[in-house]
């Protein structure tokens, strides 16, 4: 399950899970949409990785520090440290190869 964050959440979250994944969407935006099924497929088989979402319309916090200017985006961090930024739609197979 994709849990939806605030953007004073997420450093609490990625440091108290090994693997966690954020997925920067918006409402408005058309290959968000797109991609939130296969992000909420993902977080079904991939058990062991916190998944989660914030809306870059109200996360000026997470957008800033991580300087998100295209979305969708997706940031995966291992252990407290972000080890991949994923920009634009995915496929399942790519994702689940980039997150594993």
């Amino acid at each position: 399950m994709v849990k939806e964050i605030k953007d004073t959440e997420y450093k609490s979250i990625i440091k108290d899970n090994k693997k966690v994944v954020i997925d920067c969407y918006a409402n408005w935006c058309g290959p968000c949409k797109m991609l939130a099924p296969v992000v909420d497929a993902l977080s079904e088989e991939l058990k062991d990785i916190v998944f989660c979402k914030v809306n870059v319309d109200e996360a000026e916090v997470i957008t800033g520090e991580y300087e998100i200017m295209s979305i969708p985006t997706l940031l995966i961090f291992e252990d407290g440290i972000l080890k991949e930024k994923v920009v634009g739609l995915k496929s399942k197979s790519e994702l689940e190869e980039i997150i594993k």
